[in-house]
């Protein structure tokens, strides 16, 4: 009998969590930009269609995915980080910033007042 696996664990409505070896991974922001566009759901999905569905300007995403750190290269600007993530359909660009912010989730929750 062909067995299949069921993930149990997994977001509804919201951009899968990647694993922590892609978080690790990558060293800058940008390399977390490209690593979470390289961990696409679409492999066949464009960066024109990127652009169009993360309603981001299409040059502007040829800067953000572009191999080369120039420093005239644009950044995945914050505001566009939870649009950029629902497309490519992962959260590997939160993650990597929440991982280098050092904040635990109980710390987190703390300085929100959520938790006394």
């Amino acid at each position: 009998m062909d067995q299949r696996e069921f993930p149990l664990l997994v977001r509804a409505n919201a951009p899968s969590a990647a694993p922590n070896q892609w978080i690790r991974y990558a060293k800058t922001y940008r390399q977390a930009v490209r690593l979470a566009w390289k961990l696409r759901d679409l492999p066949s999905m464009t960066r024109q269609q990127l652009a169009t569905e993360a309603l981001l300007y299409p040059q502007h995403v040829t800067d953000y995915l572009h191999e080369d750190d120039r420093p005239s290269r644009r950044d995945l600007p914050a505001d566009a980080v939870a649009r950029f993530e629902k497309v490519v359909g992962n959260s590997l660009v939160s993650q990597w910033l929440a991982s280098h912010s050092r904040l635990t989730v109980l710390e987190e929750l703390q300085a929100t007042g959520a938790v006394a």
